[in-house]
């Protein structure tokens, strides 16, 4: 698409992201999944087997990061096309109890429960916090990270905690609205600028809800960022500059 045209009359323009949302995605999603990887550097640990609860963007981004043997676990099969095809995918971890070398439990708000968990061992275990700078007391409330850190016996084990632009929850998907959000704001602050929107929809519903992966895809792929502006505006520096504001870590739990 071009970077930008004409709007009602000559003197307006009309200025387009190259970012697609799902470059927002994208990039978010690679953000925790280098802190993982830095993680495990850190503790001195290649792992040869890999266990992740949770095939969305996070767990798909983990998994594809990973050089062993992946499996995956979900009960929402509609995200297995998230994964690489060399990932193994199952419906639930029910199967899977046994020792692996790394754990990564990546079901947040509501997710795996300790009955899933029992039985299962690792050499290092991971759990992503639901919970980000933005979060308010409630959703504090029914962050259980720290319980499920203590379900799984393994020899170490952390919580990745994503935050830095104040959205209410760590999850790739809030965290790319909030992007899309803030840039909107960001680009009302610029001389000239007449308004700006986003490609903002329920995306999550198209997923788990009509169960059509090929149409959520699609909406991906639109432009995240359209300004109206009397001057020249770069799209991409605004986005860009929210992007990197998101930080990734893990936290030792002690």
């Amino acid at each position: 698409m071009k970077r930008h045209e004409t709007g009602i009359t000559e003197t307006v323009k009309t200025f387009f992201s190259t970012y697609r949302v799902q470059d927002i995605i994208n990039h978010i999603s690679a953000v925790k999944s280098a802190a993982v990887i830095e993680w495990l550097t850190e503790i001195d640990m290649t792992p040869e087997s890999a266990l992740i609860i949770g095939s969305y963007f996070t767990g798909a981004a983990i998994a594809g990061s990973l050089d062993c043997d992946v499996t995956v676990a979900d009960i929402n099969p509609q995200t297995r096309f998230i994964l690489d095809d060399s990932v193994k995918f199952h419906g639930g971890v029910m199967d899977l109890r046994g020792h692996w070398d790394l754990l990564v439990d990546t079901t947040g708000l509501g997710g795996v429960t300790e009955d899933e968990l029992r039985g299962i061992t690792a050499e290092a275990f991971i759990v992503e916090d639901p919970t980000s700078d933005g979060s308010d007391e409630t959703i504090r409330r029914f962050n259980r990270t720290y319980d499920r850190l203590g379900m799984v016996e393994s020899d170490i084990s952390g919580a990745l905690h994503t935050y830095g632009i104040g959205a209410k929850t760590s999850g790739t998907m809030t965290l790319t609205v909030e992007v899309l959000r803030r840039s909107m704001a960001d680009a009302l602050e610029f001389e000239g600028v007449l308004y700006a929107t986003a490609t903002l929809e329920f995306f999550e519903r198209i997923l788990f809800k009509e169960g059509d992966p090929e149409k959520f895809l699609r909406h991906l792929e639109s432009p995240s960022l359209m300004v109206s502006s009397l001057e020249d505006l770069d799209c991409d520096g605004i986005i860009e500059g929210n992007l990197g504001m998101i930080k990734s870590r893990i936290l030792n739990n002690r």
